[in-house]
């Protein structure tokens, strides 16, 4: 299983938000790459046209002015809340060791996971376990 698919699989009971520390040039292309119409079939290439399409929202340093690991709160909270949700409803996976460390201070789930160096099967089975977690009971487990 590649990490799109496992995003895919993760899409139909949960939502997908790309959380990143980047300028607002990347925001606006990833919002226009997500409204662009793309024929069906088109192979799972790690783009960010195929990650737009997975994600069902962004939240960009730029756009909150804050870093995910310098304040969680102000970077995360605003999305969280819009969505009716604290961080302990929330996982992020990501490849910074400091960005999962502030996440789980706030009170959610963090794997810290690289997509070139880590076996997709340990984000799959996190995904599972926070599923099951009482927070998020009621939801379908995930392909293995």
């Amino acid at each position: 299983m590649v990490p799109l698919e496992v995003l895919r699989a993760v899409k139909a009971i949960a939502s997908i938000g790309l959380a990143t520390d980047n300028i607002n040039c990347f925001a606006d292309t990833f919002t226009r790459v997500r409204r662009a119409r793309r024929p069906r079939g088109l192979p799972a290439a790690v783009t960010l046209a195929q990650w737009a399409l997975v994600c069902d929202d962004i939240i960009c340093s730029s756009d909150v002015a804050a870093l995910k690991s310098e304040d969680p709160i102000a970077f995360f909270g605003p999305w969280l809340r819009r969505h009716g949700m604290a961080f302990h409803d929330a996982l992020l996976i990501d490849d910074r060791a400091d960005n999962c460390t502030a996440f789980r201070q706030q009170g959610g789930t963090a794997l810290r996971w690289r997509m070139s160096t880590n076996d997709i099967t340990e984000v799959a089975n996190t995904l599972n376990r926070w599923l099951d977690s009482p927070a998020i009971r009621n939801t379908p487990s995930l392909p293995s």
